[in-house]
């Protein structure tokens, strides 16, 4: 074993001598965005946090007369496929070198003990790209579907809002959470399995599924499910995404049936529609926050951390539970026990559940 890695190190250490390691190269490509860190057993994207180990794969097929150019003020160990190679604070390997020697994708691990601070990794390249050599453009596939999942979205809204306008204004009316006086809401809001109100829940389904894939894929902390998958296509997404939104109405359909059940466990019939209708529009309304927040963080180019927005989201839920409370306090002649008991079952619960798998 010792062996075999004093001959690895001189190997890469004659391969970037002999391929110009003296040489003056400039820089092709920054390997930054694709570095990658361990939090929580799972690896994700680099966002600037300190870290002491950065990870990052390499494809070796499009690279000829290239050099992996390695350096920092402060010494680093080299890594390549989770074995050690060598310690340095400047290297410059060929990628034609590294191709004869490993297979194609490389996984490098570069380590720093006293934190990585001003490390850099770049292709680099001594000569001219030649005229015929025809790279492959950088992977958009997550970016193609974020723009067409947007697209899908609008015109799934705008349809709900031609078809049913009254409708989509109630959904949207967030001074109605305050209302804690009995109103009385239209009979299509309570008929809650309406086909317009099904159309609403599939919406926010989508909806719920695009933030959640959203954060997952920029935010360094995770849902204990990886909904990160570098190398998927455009199209793989799309089908991610609507499985996670199947599954995500199949959960809106179960509290709805198990807020009915307790419902009339407790002989409260017309409480159910209510309830449910409330939950889903502090839903749209948390997810409609997020969507613009986020939207100002890219116009204005700030970094969002999308799963502080999620945790934002998920205290707004909490609060329309406390809202719900007092407008069904007002609403019925109910004690106030039983009702706070009512909704420990029905909503309390179950929200401390989700935020707990899903955000803690």
């Amino acid at each position: 074993m010792i062996t075999k890695r004093i001959f690895l190190l001189v190997f890469l250490s004659l391969s970037s001598f002999r391929n110009g390691i003296g040489k003056e190269v400039q820089t092709v490509q920054n390997l930054k965005p694709q570095w990658r860190v361990y939090s929580n057993n799972q690896l994700r994207y680099f966002n600037e946090e300190p870290a002491k180990a950065i990870h990052f794969s390499l494809e070796l097929l499009q690279t000829r007369n290239r050099y992996l150019q390695i350096e920092s003020s402060n010494f680093f160990y080299l890594f390549i496929n989770d074995s050690y190679v060598t310690k340095s604070h400047r290297l410059l390997l060929s990628a034609d070198s590294l191709k004869r020697k490993y297979s194609s994708p490389l996984f490098i691990s570069l380590y720093q003990p006293q934190g990585i601070s001003d490390l850099e990794t770049c292709w680099a390249s001594s000569a001219s790209e030649d005229l015929l050599f025809n790279p492959k453009l950088p992977a958009r596939s997550f970016s193609n579907f974020l723009i067409v999942a947007t697209l899908i979205l609008i015109t799934f809204f705008t349809s709900l809002f031609g078809t049913n306008p009254q409708l989509t204004l109630d959904y949207l009316d967030f001074t109605k959470l305050f209302f804690f006086k009995d109103r009385e809401e239209s009979q299509i809001t309570l008929r809650i399995t309406s086909s317009v109100n099904l159309l609403f829940y599939v919406f926010c389904s989508l909806l719920t599924s695009l933030a959640l894939i959203t954060a997952s894929h920029y935010s360094n902390e995770g849902l204990p499910f990886s909904l990160r998958a570098s190398n998927s296509t455009t199209g793989q997404r799309m089908l991610q995404w609507i499985f996670l939104a199947f599954a995500i109405f199949g959960f809106l359909m179960a509290k709805l049936v198990f807020g009915v059940l307790m419902a009339l466990l407790y002989n409260w019939r017309d409480v159910a529609g209510f309830q449910f209708f409330n939950f889903v529009r502090v839903l749209i309304l948390s997810l409609a926050l997020i969507a613009i927040v986020s939207i100002f963080g890219f116009s204005l180019n700030i970094n969002v951390n999308y799963f502080n927005l999620l945790k934002a989201g998920s205290l707004l839920l909490a609060m329309g539970v406390g809202l719900l409370y007092f407008k069904l306090l007002t609403r019925t002649s109910f004690r106030s026990f039983h009702l706070f008991s009512y909704l420990c079952a029905t909503e309390i619960f179950p929200l401390m559940i989700l935020i707990k798998v899903l955000l803690f």
